[in-house]
């Protein structure tokens, strides 16, 4: 190879680099999942489960939120008795409500989880996406040109002076959500409702072991004596009257008495006059309003985990700190 060509090659490669080495500090510096814990401008992207790993382990409280999207719009710092993180995700399963619990669940007092009706274990299975990152993963998610993608996205959202997807306790924002589907879309909430009557009318009760991960997370709570409350939260109104008149009500209520049978405090609020339309968004029939859910977990839940939490040992100090160790992955026999 002529001195030229060793200089050309030796130029290129230098530049790609230098080129792959900006790109890799940009990320790291403005890491817009929040994967890193260096994220100071807001997650603004669809991050939630990077997010909330970070986040749970500095931000200081003694009780968890877990569920679903529903769980994840009800503001944690507005719930009494207890100072809240919520660990709630969008389309969060069973599973995944496990492995956070297992992982972050260290020094709290409370879990107060999320179950729709009807809810069993997800399939297919995911594993612990909680574990520690490999170096592969994380090298990938620096040198990804996605991440790029975000964190310019996460730049032009904060100089642009628009609200972060998440607060500093975990809860969602829900601005957004409010100017999208508080209004009356008589279609789309149509469409929604005739959705959930048709995936609810034909169900039947799962066995116990297809429960699997509620019974492993009441088992690893326990262990570590930390109260655990279990609220199925509202069928809206006119889901409930059509179930009402349909054999498939009785399948409902075995699934309650199992799901009583695997959590020690169960609040079944799934038939109850918190499911009235007004307490929906207007064209989302599926989420409740934030303040409806910080109603019935005030007024519903925390009684009966105080209550709970009173019958408890006394737990140390340390109970209010933030986690930062990370426990030992559980495996999927458990």
């Amino acid at each position: 190879m002529t001195l030229s060509a060793r200089r050309f090659v030796l130029l290129v490669l230098g530049t790609s680099f230098a080129v792959a080495g900006g790109l890799a500090l940009l990320n790291y510096v403005v890491d817009p999942y929040n994967r890193f814990g260096h994220n100071r401008l807001g997650v603004y992207i669809s991050a939630e489960r990077e997010s909330k790993s970070m986040q749970v382990r500095h931000y200081s409280h003694n009780a968890l939120l877990l569920g679903n999207s529903r769980m994840a719009m009800v503001p944690a710092d507005r719930l009494n008795g207890f100072h809240f993180f919520n660990g709630a995700f969008g389309g969060g399963t069973a599973e995944e409500a496990y492995y956070f619990a297992a992982h972050y669940a260290t020094h709290d007092e409370l879990v107060v989880v999320g179950v729709d009706i009807g809810t069993a274990d997800p399939t297919p299975l995911q594993g612990d996406i909680f574990a520690p990152a490999s170096w592969n993963t994380v090298l990938n998610n620096l040198l990804n040109v996605q991440t790029v993608e975000y964190s310019v996205r996460t730049i032009s959202e904060h100089w642009a002076g628009n609200p972060p997807s998440l607060r500093a306790d975990g809860s969602f924002e829900p601005g957004r959500w409010f100017e999208l589907y508080d209004r009356d879309n008589p279609a789309r909430r149509d469409w929604h409702l005739a959705e959930m009557k048709s995936s609810l009318e034909h169900f039947t009760c799962p066995a116990r072991d297809q429960m699997s991960f509620y019974v492993r997370l009441t088992d690893c709570l326990r262990q570590r004596g930390i109260v655990c409350v279990a609220m199925v939260p509202p069928l809206h109104e006119a889901v409930a009257r059509h179930l009402e008149g349909l054999q498939v009500r009785t399948a409902y209520q075995a699934w309650i008495r199992q799901l009583s049978s695997i959590f020690p405090h169960v609040v079944d609020l799934s038939f109850s006059p918190y499911g009235a339309a007004e307490n929906f968004f207007k064209a989302d029939p599926v989420h409740f309003k934030p303040e409806v859910g910080v109603q019935m977990i005030n007024v519903e839940v925390i009684p009966i985990a105080l209550e709970a939490s009173q019958r408890q040992p006394a737990r140390s100090l340390t109970s209010f700190a933030p986690s930062r160790e990370t426990p030992p992955s559980p495996t999927a026999g458990h």
